[in-house]
């Protein structure tokens, strides 16, 4: 059974292909194989209306979303919405009599944020479902907010352990190079079964090197670093939602009584990894 909020599948989805043994309770390998089995077997309505109720389209983050809801993102949507303006559709995929949620998850919770009831505007993707879960990692991968490197690297090892696409379609969904899947496809097969247990890539590259953490390579300090950070993030997102981001003078309050004495350290870290402004001024 489908994990997500999902309509109960019908019998001929239960009888499934059974994923690969390996990865039998991997999610998305089950929640894929499940819907390739309901787009075979059903129907989809002769007409499909361009709006959508809400409460019509379901949603399987566990396939179609490559990453968490960055929660100021969330915020600056709802007031968009609030003000009246209109959001760009949400790309659905119809299984049958389902639409499910591909690209869109942001906009979906800043509709629900904002009370909306009436249908909103929705696309329809017209490839296979396989397809489907590529195009949602595009979509972020070219968002407004696009994906960190974490979060690429993370759906990138998702794709691979899902055992259904080719090296080039995961390089270009997710945006990492042919040799990185190269590596991860290299990982799977050292970790086995246990792959399925890791989400994080960076995790799963030490377990698959044998490597317990304070025996890393620069790179893989970098990148264990931005998924720290990543994770601090969407705790901060989750908190205090766009307060801080709409009052920085706020914010930086709250940093000066947080850090104290290691505030200084904090100002030199973010000036190495803040973007040069052309147009600032020079301080005298």
């Amino acid at each position: 059974m489908m994990k997500q909020d999902i309509p109960t599948p019908s019998p001929v989805v239960e009888e499934a292909t059974a994923v690969d043994a390996a990865g039998a309770g991997f999610e998305p390998a089950e929640l894929l194989a499940e819907l390739k089995a309901r787009a075979a077997s059903e129907q989809e309505p002769a007409q499909l209306p361009d709006r959508l109720p809400l409460n019509a389209i379901a949603t399987l983050p566990a396939l179609f979303q490559p990453r968490g809801l960055a929660e100021n993102h969330v915020y600056e949507l709802t007031r968009v919405v609030k003000s009246g303006a209109t959001l760009d559709p949400v790309t659905v995929i119809q299984i049958g009599g389902t639409p499910f949620l591909v690209d869109g998850h942001h906009r979906r919770e800043a509709y629900i944020a904002a009370n909306v009831t009436k249908p909103v505007p929705v696309a329809y993707f017209r490839g296979t479902v396989e397809e489907a879960v590529l195009e949602a990692g595009r979509a972020n991968s070219k968002a407004k907010q696009p994906m960190t490197n974490t979060e690429r690297q993370d759906f990138a090892w998702r794709l691979v352990k899902m055992g259904d696409y080719k090296r080039p379609q995961v390089v270009e969904a997710a945006g990492v190079s042919m040799r990185q899947v190269a590596i991860m496809r290299d990982a799977l097969k050292a970790l086995g079964s246990d792959a399925y247990e890791v989400d994080r890539w960076w995790q799963a590259r030490q377990r698959a090197a044998g490597k317990d953490g304070p025996d890393l390579s620069d790179e893989e300090r970098e990148e264990q670093l931005e998924a720290q950070a990543a994770d601090y993030a969407r705790r901060l997102r989750k908190e205090f939602g766009g307060k801080l981001i709409s009052n920085p003078e706020l914010a930086a309050r709250a940093l000066d009584i947080y850090f104290g004495r290691k505030l200084p350290e904090l100002l030199r870290d973010l000036r190495e990894i803040a973007p040069d402004d052309e147009n600032e001024e020079d301080d005298f």
